[in-house]
């Protein structure tokens, strides 16, 4: 009689067995993001939004260190900021995916943040694009003085009365 395997149900990977701890993109660090890796890709991942594992797709800057951001308006706008620092010599502004997922077998949450190399820098393609962005980012901040999270803009705040936003049906807050 044969030796009979027992076949076992293919288990999921854990990021620490899917990437290389260190790895980073230009080899900025990771640190501050406590991130397990920060590699290259070719093609982000779809989002994903489980209890157990989330992608969420934005954007990633890069100098030194990497940041996320879930949307555009504040990536640029922070990415241009950095580059006024004398510290800072040269920075990306790239699309991301920041995925999250609890490792079994090291009992935490561990964050990887993939880099679409292959897109470019979308700070860099066009000038004009980049400070529609950033006027963007300004009218967002007056929209949300308070907020410590990037909102859409609705282009209807006019005023605030005792800290709630007056809505008004005609464009407003122009730069």
């Amino acid at each position: 009689m044969k030796d009979q395997k027992t076949i076992m149900p293919s288990r999921k990977k854990f990021l620490c067995q899917r990437y290389e701890p260190g790895d980073s993109a230009f080899g900025n660090s990771l640190r501050l993001g406590r991130y397990l890796a920060a590699p290259k890709c070719d093609e982000l991942p779809r989002e994903v939004f489980r209890d157990d594992h989330t992608i969420t797709r934005g954007w990633a800057v890069g100098f030194g260190e990497w940041f996320f951001f879930t949307a555009p308006e504040p990536a640029v706008t922070f990415g241009r900021a950095a580059r006024m620092s004398a510290d800072c010599h040269g920075y990306g502004v790239y699309e991301a995916a920041r995925e999250l997922q609890f490792c079994d077998i090291h009992e935490v949450d561990e964050w990887v943040l993939l880099v679409d190399i292959a897109g470019g820098q979308v700070d860099r393609h066009d000038e004009e694009l980049q400070l529609r962005l950033m006027k963007g980012f300004v009218q967002g901040a007056k929209e949300n003085p308070w907020s410590a999270h990037w909102k859409p803009l609705t282009g209807f705040i006019s005023d605030y009365n005792q800290g709630r936003p007056v809505a008004t049906r005609i464009r407003s807050l122009p730069l």
